[in-house]
């Protein structure tokens, strides 16, 4: 078997679906408590509307963790706010900003 030449990054993408798809089934979605966030005493930056901000970022459904594609929504000095699709779902969570590594344009896969 060959590799897609049109469309080198669809196996790609599909293969982090598969395994996003899989974590899911694990348990819920978790995300960092608003203790952890202190949003009320934190400066929270918003991504600029002048074009998305990607990443390569870890998330963590019940107690499996997996690496996903995941757009920058907002920030403070320790946390991020991403959004990333499930099939069709997109779902939103804070992560420790340790747990995020950006990217230059849209990555296709860890």
């Amino acid at each position: 078997m060959g590799t897609n030449r049109r469309y080198p990054d669809t196996g790609e993408q599909r293969a982090q679906q598969r395994r996003l798809q899989a974590a899911r089934s694990h348990g819920p979605l978790r995300s960092l408590s608003d203790e952890q966030l202190q949003l009320s005493t934190r400066v929270v930056s918003l991504a600029p509307d002048r074009g998305p901000m990607w990443a390569m970022a870890w998330v963590r459904f019940g107690d499996t963790d997996v690496r996903c594609t995941a757009r920058v929504m907002r920030w403070t000095d320790e946390a991020v706010g991403i959004e990333f699709e499930v099939g069709d779902e997109k779902m939103r969570c804070w992560v420790w900003q340790g747990a995020v590594q950006r990217t230059e344009g849209r990555p296709v896969d860890a």
